[in-house]
């Protein structure tokens, strides 16, 4: 339920940034000159420039929570698979203790018997 609550509270932070953005690109749609590296674009519209932005930007948050993701996953398969060898090595060892505690009994037993 928690991580229900947050997530809805990113979600509504994104919608929010995400309509700011929307108005401040509409409200600033004069054309500008763009040079990138070697590329360079000639009377583009700043809501293309503005859009193309954050596009990128969400592209990038994207791939790195998606790296994230992926590491956690792989990190809760080899917990999980450590958690069930320790699980089965936990009812090993109650099975051979019980196993001792079983011959140590008969032992006690016989030890009373010949001692009557």
């Amino acid at each position: 339920m928690k991580g229900e609550r947050a997530m809805q509270f990113y979600l509504v932070l994104a919608m929010l940034f995400a309509i700011s953005v929307a108005m401040f690109a509409v409200q600033n749609a004069t054309p500008v000159d763009i040079s990138f590296f070697v590329f360079k674009f000639q009377k583009i519209s700043l809501v293309i420039v503005i859009f193309t932005s954050a596009l990128i930007g969400a592209v990038i948050i994207f791939l790195l929570n998606l790296v994230k993701q992926i590491t956690l996953r792989r990190r809760i398969n080899l917990l999980e698979k450590k958690n069930e060898a320790l699980e089965t090595e936990l009812e090993m060892l109650k099975n051979s203790r019980e196993a001792v505690e079983q011959t140590e009994s008969i032992q006690i037993d016989e030890k009373r018997t010949l001692e009557h």
